[in-house]
């Protein structure tokens, strides 16, 4: 019995001792090292995080954020005297401060909205031009001599969306798609939605099996995503869902199984709020947004004279659009013009170019981001008894006229020859053939030539 008793009060003494070694353990993990021994704000999770609450990013000297970012910083310590700080831009040629941007009081997390920031900065006490405050991870940690200061950049954000098909339909539009996504920045979360299609239909068409999950779910460690719990489906009430964004990229989808494929798609970087949008046809993918819709040219030409194409585009996006229109001929020349067009709107492009030097059929190409049209010019024989400069044709992607030369009826329902009606996949092709009734053939026996071209 006493050997029983003498044993209980160690055993005890053991148990307190365990329970004292756990909680200090416990208290270590989770980050309690200040004087208040609460969670530091942007103490390091389970989920591997380190951000101040309701930022982005903290702030580091020295550090590369995007435009649109928040970043956050905070003196727990009391490191620099006084309670106010200054934003200013920073000149790294001369190693001096510039601008006042913002003044801040530091009273606790201080957060900075870098929406209308680019360049570089630096922070500094208020009132003081030759000490640079030092940040470490959203901490400040001292000064330093101006000289030595390592200011942070704030850069912007490039978004190019858009929607490349590989082949598999369902009757009418590719349903097999990637969402090509080009950027400066290289690792990134994006909010995707898209018109009439609730989270259920995005998750099936996004995240429906492994291998789309592997391919397309969204980076753990970038915003939104600030807990393990969540994931691509955080937005689900608002039918959005977070997918995987990384520069020169490729996001998988397959609308196989949704009700319908949507017109377009809508992309938003999750933390800089960049937006771009890939829309799609309703005969099928479309790469680019400019649409041809009438080329110019001569019909035939002398050897190594200017020929002068014309080619009319229309911005079938919504959205204010710029993209190159590109003219060749033969295997020589080519020049290329870049114009904006707002959306919906059409403006007519020229340029010149040197004729081939030997006489033949030779073909020209008009090509911009999503559409192409071409045709033939003849260069004439100088010795022979070929035709004068003829007459321009103004194509405009409607159907050839019926074979006894009536009237197309300029609808684009393709009913030439060819029977090409639009409802094959990929790019349309039309081919127009103009037939030369009597009138036209005593026109081309006084000298003119007409070009016939197609789009691709």
């Amino acid at each position: 019995m006493s050997e029983r008793a003498g044993g209980a009060p160690l055993l005890l003494l053991l148990v307190v001792l365990c329970a004292l070694a756990s909680g200090t353990a416990a208290g270590a993990g989770h980050g309690l090292d200040r004087a208040d021994e609460t969670v530091p704000l942007h103490a390091a999770g389970a989920d591997g995080f380190h951000t101040i609450d309701d930022a982005d990013r903290n702030l580091s000297s020295g550090g590369t954020f995007w435009q649109g970012q928040t970043v956050a910083f905070d003196d727990p310590n009391g490191t620099v005297e006084g309670d106010r700080l200054h934003l200013r831009e920073y000149d790294e040629e001369t190693d001096e401060p510039g601008t006042l941007v913002r003044e801040f009081e530091v009273d606790g997390p201080v957060r900075i909205d870098t929406a209308k920031l680019s360049g570089t900065y630096v922070l500094v006490p208020a009132g003081q031009r030759t000490k640079a405050v030092v940040v470490d991870n959203g901490t400040i940690t001292g000064t330093t001599d101006m000289e030595a200061a390592a200011p942070f950049e704030v850069l912007v954000q490039t978004l190019d969306a858009r929607l490349v098909g590989s082949g598999t339909g369902n009757g009418t539009v590719e349903t097999d798609l990637e969402l090509e996504l080009t950027s400066n920045r290289a690792r990134y979360n994006v909010n995707v939605t898209a018109p009439d299609l609730t989270f259920d239909d995005l998750e099936s068409a996004f995240i429906r099996d492994r291998l789309l999950r592997d391919q397309n779910a969204p980076h753990a460690d970038r915003p939104p995503i600030e807990r393990r719990a969540d994931g691509y489906g955080m937005y689900a009430d608002d039918d959005v869902i977070v997918l995987r964004g990384f520069a020169d990229g490729r996001l998988r989808s397959d609308f196989g199984e949704a009700e319908s494929v949507p017109r377009a798609v809508t992309v938003e970087v999750a933390d800089t709020g960049v937006t771009d949008t890939a829309e799609i046809s309703a005969r099928g993918i479309e790469t680019g947004p400019f649409e041809i819709t009438e080329v110019t040219a001569p019909g035939s030409v002398d050897p190594g004279s200017t020929v002068t194409l014309s080619a009319t585009v229309r911005n079938r996006w919504s959205a204010t659009t710029e993209r190159e229109v590109t003219f060749r001929l033969g295997d020589g020349g080519q020049t290329a013009i870049e114009p904006s067009l707002p959306g919906g709107a059409s403006t007519t492009v020229s340029t010149t170019l040197s004729a081939p030097t030997e006489p033949g059929e030779y073909e020209f190409v008009v090509d911009t981001d999503g559409d192409s049209a071409n045709g033939t010019i003849t260069v004439t024989d100088p010795n022979g008894d070929g035709a004068s400069d003829g007459e321009e044709s103004d194509g405009d992607g409607g159907d050839g006229g019926d074979e006894d030369g009536g009237e197309s009826d300029g609808d684009g329902d393709g009913n030439d020859e060819d029977g090409s009606d639009g409802d094959d996949d990929g790019p349309i092709a039309i081919d127009v053939d103009l037939r030369l009734g009597a009138g036209a053939l005593l026109t081309l026996l006084s000298g003119a030539g007409v070009v016939a071209w197609r789009r691709r």
